[in-house]
C-alpha cells in the first residue's frame, strides 16, 4: 500500500527524464515532497505557489542579474517549494556560488539539466505519476474504511482499530480518553508511558505529535494521537487514515452509549418506585453503585421535560439520542443523569457528583449549553416545549419532593411566565410557590380582594389603571422619581394618583407589614389573572 500522496525529490531523480540531471545544491532536502510540477519564468513567485511544487525554469528572467536570481530562490524557499530545476546552456552556463550557498543553507534542492530537455515531457510524466498516486490513495482509503467497518462488528474493536492504524502508518498510536486510562499501540514500557502522559498533560495540543479529537453528540470523548519518528513528517495520507479511525471510534462509542441507554430504559420500574418514595437511602445507594461504582451522589434535582409533540409521536431512538446528548453535556459539569418516561413527559434525574456549594450554578450552565447544542435543533431529537427544574434535595429517598416541585414549576410557569427560556427553575418563583399552594383553596382570592378590592373597583368604575401605579410604586420601593419615569408621567400626576391610593388603601399602605400584605396580594392578583 502506498503511504504517500506525493512524490519526493529523490524519487523524481530516478525518473528517465532526470538521468542526465545533477543536484548542485540542497542535497539534504531530497526528501522534500512534490505535490505538483510547475514551469515558471517570472520574477515574483510567492503569490503563485501553494507549497511543495517542483519548479522548472530556463533561467531566462535572471540570466543577467544575480540579484533577481537570488530574490527568486529566496521566494521559492519561503513558499515551501520542493525544489528548482534549471536548464543550463540556453540562457546561462553556471549557477552562482551565492545561490548555491543560499540553497544549501535551507536544504533547498537545485537541479540542473546540462542537456536540453523538454519540460512538457517532464510535467506530463510527473503529473501522470502524481495522479496515479492520488487514485491509489483513494483506493487504499476505501479499503481501509472497509476494514474499519468490519472491525466495528467484532468484539474488542477499539484496540483492533488502533492496531490497524498503527500498522498502516508505521507510527506509535495513543488513544487518550478523558474518563479512563490511555491505550498505547504498540505497547510501551511504563516509564515511556508516563513520559508521554506527562508531556500530554503539560502540552494539551501535543506539540510535535498529531492529535485528532474523537467527538460524538457534541462531546469530546478522547484524543487519537500519532507519534511520528524523530525528524519524520506525517503525510496527508496518514492524516486521512487518522481522521477515518477517529470517526470509526466515535461510531463505536456512540453505539456503546446507545446500548447503555437502552439498558437503562429497561430499569424504569425500579426508578418509578424510587420516585414514589418506596426505597430506603441504603437501597438507593446500593442500586447506584451497581450502575456506576464511582457514583457517590451529593443530592439531586428532578426535571420534568415536556415536548412540543406528544411523546408517542417520537421513536425510541429519538428519545435515546436526546438523553445521550443531555448526558454528554451534564457529565462535563459533574452530574450523573438517569431518566424515565411517562405517557406525556420525560422525567430526568440529575445526581450531583461534586460539592454542593455551586451545584445550582453548574446546573444552569449545563442547561444553557444543552439548549445551545446544534443537535437539539435537528429532527433527530424531540423538540422541547419546556423543562421544569425541581428543588435540590440532599437525601436520595426524598427524590419525590424534587419531582413534585418540578411539576409545580411547570404549573407556575403556565400561570406566571417568568421568562421566555425553555427551562424554568423552582427556586426562581419565590413567593409564587406559596401562592400556588394557597390557590388550591379559597383563601388566596379572599386575601387578595381584602387588600386590593377598593383599587380594582375604582379602576373598573373610572376606566383607569391605578392598580398598575400601585404595582410600579411598590416595585420601585416607594421612589417617586423612579416610579414617574417608569410610568412616563409627570410628578404632579403621580402625586395625584398616590393621594387616591391613600384614600382607597389608607395612609399607611406603604408601612410594614401592610405593604408586605399588599405586595403579596399584587402577586396573587397576577397569578389569578393568568389562571382565568
Amino acid at each position: 500500500m502506498l503511504r504517500m500522496t506525493s512524490l519526493t525529490v529523490h524519487e523524481v531523480l530516478e525518473r528517465e527524464h532526470f538521468h542526465h540531471a545533477t543536484v548542485i545544491a540542497g542535497k539534504a532536502g531530497l526528501g522534500r515532497r512534490i505535490k505538483w510540477v510547475h514551469v515558471m519564468e517570472v520574477t515574483s513567485v510567492k503569490q503563485l505557489l501553494h507549497g511543495e511544487e517542483l519548479i522548472l525554469s530556463t533561467g531566462f528572467v535572471w540570466k543577467d542579474n544575480v540579484n533577481v536570481f537570488h530574490s527568486i530562490v529566496k521566494q521559492l524557499i519561503q513558499s515551501q517549494a520542493a525544489g528548482l530545476c534549471i536548464e543550463i546552456g540556453t540562457y546561462m552556463d553556471h549557477i552562482p556560488s551565492e545561490i548555491i550557498a543560499l540553497a544549501d543553507q535551507h536544504d533547498f534542492p537545485i537541479i540542473v539539466f546540462k542537456k536540453e530537455v523538454r519540460f512538457v515531457d517532464i510535467t506530463q510524466d510527473l503529473h501522470s505519476l502524481l495522479i496515479a498516486h492520488h487514485y491509489q490513495m483513494i483506493s487504499d482509503l476505501e479499503q481501509f474504511s472497509q476494514e474499519l467497518n468490519h472491525l466495528l462488528l467484532v468484539p474488542g474493536c477499539l484496540t483492533k482499530i488502533l492496531s490497524l492504524l498503527s500498522s498502516k502508518t508505521g507510527m506509535q498510536v495513543i488513544y487518550n480518553p478523558k474518563e479512563s486510562e490511555a491505550i498505547f499501540v504498540p505497547g510501551v514500557t511504563s516509564e515511556k508511558r508516563e513520559t508521554f502522559l506527562h508531556f500530554l498533560k503539560m502540552q494539551p495540543n501535543g506539540k510535535g505529535l498529531v492529535l485528532q479529537p474523537v467527538r460524538a453528540m457534541d462531546y469530546h470523548f478522547a484524543n487519537l494521537i500519532l507519534v511520528p519518528a524523530q525528524h519524520a513528517s506525517v503525510s496527508d495520507y496518514d492524516m486521512l487514515l487518522l481522521d477515518r479511525s477517529a470517526t470509526a471510534i466515535a461510531q463505536y462509542l456512540l453505539r456503546e452509549l446507545y446500548i447503555e441507554e437502552k439498558k437503562r430504559a429497561l430499569e424504569t420500574e425500579w426508578l418509578y418506585e424510587w420516585l414514589e418514595g418506596k426505597h430506603t437511602e441504603e437501597q438507593i445507594l446500593s442500586y447506584l453503585v451497581e450502575v456506576d461504582e464511582t457514583l457517590i451522589p451529593r443530592g439531586l434535582h428532578v426535571c420534568t421535560c415536556k415536548f412540543k409533540k406528544h411523546q408517542d409521536t417520537y421513536t425510541s431512538s429519538q428519545l435515546t439520542y436526546f438523553m445521550l446528548l443531555m448526558r454528554s453535556v451534564f457529565e462535563k459539569e459533574g452530574f450523573f443523569v438517569l431518566s424515565l418516561t411517562t405517557r406525556n413527559k420525560l422525567i430526568i434525574i440529575i445526581l450531583n457528583r461534586r460539592a454542593e456549594e455551586n451545584v445550582e450554578e453548574r446546573l444552569r450552565e449545563s442547561f444553557n449549553r444543552f439548549l445551545q447544542s446544534d443537535i437539539l435543533q435537528k429532527e433527530t431529537v424531540p423538540e422541547v416545549e419546556k423543562i421544569g427544574v425541581g428543588k435540590h434535595v440532599r437525601l436520595l429517598k426524598d427524590m419525590h419532593k424534587s419531582y413534585d416541585s418540578s411539576l409545580e414549576t411547570n404549573t407556575m410557569n403556565d400561570k406566571v411566565p417568568l421568562e421566555t427560556s425553555l427551562v424554568t427553575y423552582y427556586t426562581d418563583f419565590h413567593i409564587y410557590r406559596m401562592i400556588l399552594h394557597l390557590a388550591k383553596g379559597k383563601e388566596l382570592k379572599e386575601f387578595m380582594y381584602d387588600y386590593l378590592n377598593p383599587v380594582i373597583e375604582y379602576d373598573e368604575k373610572n376606566n383607569s389603571n391605578l392598580l398598575n401605579t400601585l404595582n410600579v410604586y411598590i416595585s420601585c420601593n416607594g421612589s417617586k422619581k423612579e416610579t414617574a419615569e417608569q410610568l412616563y408621567v409627570v410628578r404632579q400626576t403621580l402625586y395625584h394618583r398616590l393621594e387616591k391610593l391613600e384614600e382607597l388603601l389608607g395612609y399607611d399602605f406603604m408601612g410594614s407589614p401592610k405593604r408586605l400584605a399588599i405586595e403579596f396580594a399584587l402577586h396573587a392578583y397576577n397569578y389569578l389573572k393568568h389562571q382565568n
